[in-house]
């Protein structure tokens, strides 16, 4: 199943199977997932972890040579993503560019990579070899992956100012990226005004330079037509003796003495032409060998002439190589394009030359789009100001439903260096009790209350980030009761609008899954295996049973229906 309903909209199941080979202690796993909230289980050191580590292998981490089974030839990490053919094709494009032309996708997209034991891999998307950057690109576009340390993106303030971005009206948008277009293209004139300037010492010595250079190509006469003729004379007179040999030798070979080619083809004409008075048939060819004999009567005569004007020259040798010296020297100083070479001269010399009228109009240019920048940037900048107030109240709502009622959340656009994003930056900062100071989220959070944060920024979120499935690994560290109560319903709640998938240990949070993959470790063969499948019924309610007090007896198992009828 690809698209089910899901409240307002159709909900995408974008990672709908993940198959996992020789990961470890994993030896073959194979998981389907479900749209909205699926969770992960297993005590502790059964391999929760190695679930996780194989999907960021899929979306492009660096691999490792340990990451492979002992004994394996290769690992193999397989996911499949179920999209709608048009989205998914533009999901290619978007992240993939050229290489996108050689992908097919058919029900989805399928990423694929296989690791060695000496820590190569190679990855695949829809079967189509690609580099790990592209695998990555690709991967980062469909999941977006929360771990405790890819939750430290969000203290980097580029993310928090595009989480911010994310609350602009569509009028504070076009601006946003207008601006940036137009503050690269303004830099850009900037550095040109600057090459040009430069000093004026540097840049009179410029002129001197150019103006000797294009004065010595004009005065040479340089043309390649020039240097091609002078080679091709340059190889006759060098090789006189031996050109006059093979000269006589042909005209020998032709001449009409007895046994000469020019002597037999005129002979065997005339023998034609008299038996063609017997049979005209014969008349067509003795024509033809009157020609070819007229033709070969020319060809002697030139050969003739070339031999009586060919004669050794040293002294037109000697200047035919000296000529050929001066303009190898010119192609060896300016390149094989010595016109080319001038034509670039003589604009860069305008240029110079011209240097005022050049530099008033770029520092018109400049001006007009500092102008346009400053504009914009107004606008961006108050744009963000109702943003940052929309982000906070809906975070801070967010926050009090995940047990952190106490704390204050507020984005807070500070001054900044103007720049191509514009001309403040946003602090995402908390106050975790009344009278408090605020603090930085980077420097007050724990891991745990940083994935709460984060939950609830997504939670706040108009549009979801870029990519179209969220997995979270330990949002619920650190906590418990009723915040995991609290966190297991906002995890839901996100899961109706789209693909969540988490690992957790609390049953708090399992308990409000619509599809639950229980993580075991065993015995195969003599080896250790770790195991994952899909639980359901009196499974899923014995593995919440052990999740609440760690064993599974008749008050575990009753607390974990109640539970689940509550869900």
């Amino acid at each position: 199943m690809d698209v089910v309903a899901g409240g307002e909209e159709d909900l995408l199941v974008v990672l709908s199977r993940l198959s996992v080979e020789n990961v470890a202690l994993i030896e073959r796993v194979s998981l389907e997932f479900e749209p909205g909230l699926n969770v992960i289980t297993g005590e502790t050191g059964t391999g929760k972890t190695l679930l996780a580590t194989a999907l960021q292998l899929l979306l492009g981490a660096r691999a490792r040579a340990e990451t492979v089974r002992a004994g394996a030839q290769r690992a193999t990490i397989e996911g499949e993503f179920g999209l709608p053919g048009d989205l998914a094709e533009g999901i290619l494009r978007e992240t993939l560019g050229d290489l996108a032309e050689e992908i097919e996708p058919e029900d989805g997209i399928v990423l694929r990579r296989t690791i060695t034991p000496d820590g190569r891999s190679r990855c695949y998307v829809c079967g189509v070899s690609v580099p790990v950057r592209a695998l990555a690109a690709l991967g980062g576009r469909l999941v977006s992956y929360h771990g405790q340390r890819e939750q430290a993106r969000l203290s980097d303030p580029s993310e928090q100012l595009a989480i911010l971005d994310d609350f602009l009206d569509e009028g504070t948008r076009r601006a946003r990226e207008e601006h940036a277009a137009l503050w690269t293209e303004v830099e850009r004139k900037r550095r040109q005004l600057e090459d040009l300037k430069g000093s004026e010492e540097a840049r009179l010595r410029e002129l001197d330079f150019l103006r000797y250079q294009i004065s010595e190509i004009e005065e040479s006469g340089y043309s390649a037509r020039e240097v091609e003729e002078l080679r091709r004379e340059q190889r006759r007179l060098r090789n006189v003796a031996e050109l006059a040999g093979s000269v006589a030798a042909a005209a020998a070979a032709l001449s009409s003495e007895e046994g000469g080619a020019s002597e037999a083809l005129a002979s065997a004409a005339r023998e034609l032409e008299s038996a063609s008075r017997h049979d005209e048939e014969l008349s067509g060819l003795a024509g033809r060998l009157s020609g070819l004999s007229a033709e070969l009567d020319d060809v002697l005569y030139e050969l003739r002439s070339y031999a009586n004007d060919l004669e050794a020259d040293p002294a037109r040798l000697e200047e035919v190589e000296a000529r050929l010296e001066e303009l190898r020297s010119l192609e060896r100083k300016y390149g094989e394009d010595v016109p080319g070479y001038l034509e670039e001269a003589r604009e860069r010399l305008s240029r110079l030359e011209n240097f005022e009228a050049e530099t008033a109009g770029l520092e018109r240019e400049i001006e007009e789009g500092a102008a346009r920048l400053d504009e914009l940037a107004g606008r961006l900048s108050e744009g963000r100001r109702e943003a940052a107030r929309t982000l906070s109240q809906r975070v801070q709502e967010n926050l009090e439903g995940l047990n952190l009622g106490q704390s204050v959340f507020r984005a807070v656009l500070e001054p900044a260096e103007a720049g191509p994003s514009g001309r403040e930056r946003v602090e995402f900062v908390v106050q975790p009790n009344p009278g408090e100071p605020e603090l930085a989220v980077r420097s007050y959070a724990s891991g745990g209350e940083l994935s709460r944060i984060m939950l609830a920024i997504r939670l706040a979120q108009r549009r979801e980030d870029p990519a179209l499935s969220y997995v979270f690994d330990e949002v619920d560290a650190g906590i418990g009761g009723e915040t995991a109560t609290a966190v297991g319903r906002r995890l839901e709640e996100l899961g109706r609008r789209c693909q969540v998938l988490t690992i957790t240990h609390l049953p708090q949070i399992a308990s409000v899954a619509g599809s639950h993959v229980v993580v075991s470790k065993g015995e195969l063969d003599g080896r250790t295996v770790t195991r994952a499948v899909r639980v359901e019924g009196e499974e899923r309610r014995r593995e919440i049973a052990r999740m609440l007090s760690g064993r599974v007896d008749g008050a575990s198992l009753a607390h974990a229906a109640r539970l689940l009828e509550e869900e």
